[in-house]
């Protein structure tokens, strides 16, 4: 965190003043600054590398 203003540089899929939460659902990377591009199935993604979760029945790199 920084020394003056204590406010931490979180790691990717990770927010908050302290880095406590999650990315919420379709959100990810550092700040959860970027959007899920998921089409299928609920359009979520890893909060980390922004990888998209497919349902059965979706394939692809972006569950298509």
């Amino acid at each position: 965190c920084h020394h003056v203003t204590g406010e931490c540089s979180c790691p990717p899929g990770w927010t908050g003043h302290d880095c406590e939460h999650p990315c919420s659902s379709g959100r990810w990377g550092r700040g959860c600054a970027n959007s899920c591009a998921c089409d299928g199935g609920d359009g979520s993604c890893d909060p980390t590398t922004g990888t998209c979760s497919c349902q059965p029945g979706f394939t692809g790199q972006h569950c298509q």
